[in-house]
């Protein structure tokens, strides 16, 4: 289900987002099955207020979803943000992944968004920008401490501007060969075969042979995966385009990608 976060206002031009419950409220009126090694939702939803209260930016929520203990929560702050392009301003944002019954791993990371797509990919690019449970790890005594850590990273504007020049390095270099980009990234398993279409289609239709375009083909499917209430893979296709921009899935040198 899709929650509010109070007192943030929630960032969407769905007009079903008016009146939803705070998610807070609903987790603290509900009783929860925590998995022994696992964070609950709600502590972890209190310290990410707590902290973003103390910061001076004007924070709205992108989306904050909870089902069975998993929860996926993106805030943007509306005024840090640079502009990447004519009409493209990229926005400081941060993304919160759990899971309560310990499905999956505990995720804190930076996450960049386009105002332009309403979009985002999660970013791990520097030492310090992501925070990571395992699933099987039991949760460290100042998990508190390295979330604060992880939300003051992703909203200090020194950070932003290494985020804003890897992104444009990659509106200078074009993909040559995009769909053996693709079927790399498939024969690692990181996409599926529907996944690989839906991605070429985008990046076609959208016309923008450079690397920054197959990223933002990336994230719109991850887009498309939360409309469809797949949440988890959403998120993983989001961090995808996040190691893409990294770097970590280039193509070997047989396969040319060159810069303008």
């Amino acid at each position: 289900m899709n929650y509010a976060l109070v007192p943030f206002p929630t960032f969407s031009r769905e007009s079903d987002y008016a009146g939803r419950p705070d998610i807070r409220d609903a987790l603290a009126s509900r009783h929860r099955n925590i998995a022994p090694n696992a964070i609950g939702n709600l502590e972890l939803l209190n310290q990410v207020a707590e902290t973003l209260r103390d910061l001076p930016w004007n924070f709205a929520v992108d989306h904050c979803h909870e089902q069975n203990g998993h929860l996926h929560l993106a805030v943007m702050a509306h005024d840090l943000g640079r502009n990447l392009d004519v009409g493209d301003k990229m926005n400081a944002g941060f993304f919160l992944q759990n899971s309560e019954t310990g499905d999956y791993e505990t995720l804190a990371c930076a996450r960049t968004f386009r105002v332009s797509c309403e979009n985002g990919a999660l970013l791990e690019c520097e030492k310090g920008q992501s925070f990571t449970i395992s699933a099987a790890d039991a949760p460290p005594a100042n998990w508190q401490l390295k979330i604060k850590d992880i939300i003051d990273r992703s909203f200090n504007g020194d950070g932003l501007d290494v985020d804003l020049a890897r992104f444009r390095a990659t509106t200078q270099q074009m993909v040559i060969t995009p769909y053996e980009f693709l079927c790399h990234l498939s024969a690692q398993g990181l996409i599926d075969d529907d996944e690989q279409s839906d991605i070429q289609f985008a990046f076609n239709d959208a016309a923008d042979f450079t690397m920054y375009g197959l990223i933002n083909a990336v994230t719109q499917v991850a887009h498309g995966l939360r409309s469809n209430d797949k949440w988890a893979r959403a998120f993983q296709i989001e961090r995808l385009a996040g190691e893409i921009l990294r770097g970590d899935h280039n193509l070997p040198t047989l396969y040319p990608v060159y810069s303008r």
